[in-house]
């Protein structure tokens, strides 16, 4: 008896001393001034490239970029962030989407995991960029592309914003009576037909080089098209990025949805330079949109991570950036972190 006693006091303290080693591989952390989850990836998981999966067993935190001092996450063991299945594209829901559940049999209730560690109920990839920065950043385009115009308003305000109403001018064939803005054997006579409010903000000239680049264009915000006053179409500003002018041009609407963190990451040998910012911001730091002097025709895929290099007084790393968006010759890219400001003309690629 005093035997058996003896064996299951050693196989409590085992088993005890086995479940505590477990949970301190798990770890509650509050984040610091300056931190960010590729950061915090590094020095607790020796991988920056696992702050996906960070990000994703915390979900309180809504968009990566921003993460405050104070904010408490948890840091999983590496073998455990390791043996969260990434989810099949197919079984990824789009954003701003209801998924629609399909009739099936009902399965038994699975027993309640006993796992010491607890997941986010769906382990869904995220975006890299939150949709309205995405759509608000632009390109840098070689031509022009606006196809009408934002010409006035019935205040006769030179500027407006979401909810005012605008007067705009729109070729022939998007004329309101023509046939694109008709739906077949709907009793509307009108679709509400939309467009983006663009915005030729500058020539982009290669900071190094000196060669012109193209238009940088960015988007102000979406109209929607509700009728005519007289022989002038009105539209009403659904979404307003910014202050939306008189003289800002037009674009068909259409839907854009920022990119997904991709579920393995590239960081291919092609280099160049930072040749402009979303705001037009000489210097720059994380959440940041900027633009690069190589794009699609180069190699860059969206998803691709770069680091920003400091070329003074030694070449190193500052920073790293992220690919959103492609035009053949140039790219759009988010800044995820960095040690020191960023300047327009700064290098970026490997290490």
């Amino acid at each position: 008896m005093k035997k058996t006693l003896f064996w299951l006091l050693v196989f409590n303290i085992f088993f005890m001393t086995a479940q505590i080693t477990r949970v301190s591989a798990s770890e509650e952390y509050i984040v610091e001034k300056k931190d960010t989850l590729w950061d915090i990836s590094t020095r607790k998981l020796e991988d920056p490239f696992l702050w996906p999966k960070l990000w994703n067993v915390n979900p309180h935190i809504e968009n990566p970029d921003l993460i405050y001092p104070g904010t408490k996450i948890f840091i999983p063991s590496r073998d455990e962030l390791m043996q969260i299945p990434a989810l099949p594209d197919k079984e990824v829901p789009m954003a701003g989407k209801q998924q629609i559940e399909t009739s099936k049999p009902k399965a038994k209730p699975k027993a309640e995991s006993k796992s010491i560690w607890k997941y986010a109920p769906a382990m869904q990839r995220k975006h890299i960029i939150e949709k309205n920065l995405f759509i608000a950043s632009g390109w840098i385009s070689d031509k022009y592309p606006g196809i009408g115009e934002v010409i006035s308003s019935p205040t006769n305000q030179k500027m407006a914003s979401k909810a005012d109403i605008v007067y705009i001018k729109l070729p022939e064939s998007l004329s309101p009576d023509k046939p694109a803005f008709i739906i077949s054997g709907n009793d509307d006579a009108m679709i509400k037909k939309r467009f983006f409010a663009i915005r030729d903000i500058k020539i982009v000239e290669h900071p190094v080089s000196g060669e012109e680049i193209g238009h940088q264009i960015r988007i102000a915000g979406i109209l929607e098209v509700i009728g005519m006053d007289g022989n002038t179409t009105k539209a009403r500003i659904t979404d307003s990025f910014e202050n939306i002018n008189i003289g800002d041009g037009l674009l068909p609407y259409q839907e854009l949805e920022p990119p997904l963190i991709p579920e393995t990451v590239r960081t291919p040998n092609i280099q160049g330079y930072i040749i402009e910012s979303h705001m037009n911001s000489y210097l720059v730091s994380e959440g940041n949109v900027i633009f690069l002097d190589k794009g699609e025709n180069d190699g860059i895929k969206v998803g691709d991570v770069f680091s920003v290099l400091r070329e003074q007084p030694a070449e190193g790393p500052i920073g790293k950036i992220q690919i959103v968006s492609l035009q053949p010759t140039t790219s759009g890219a988010v800044i995820l972190q960095n040690s020191q400001e960023i300047k327009i003309g700064t290098k970026w690629g490997q290490e």
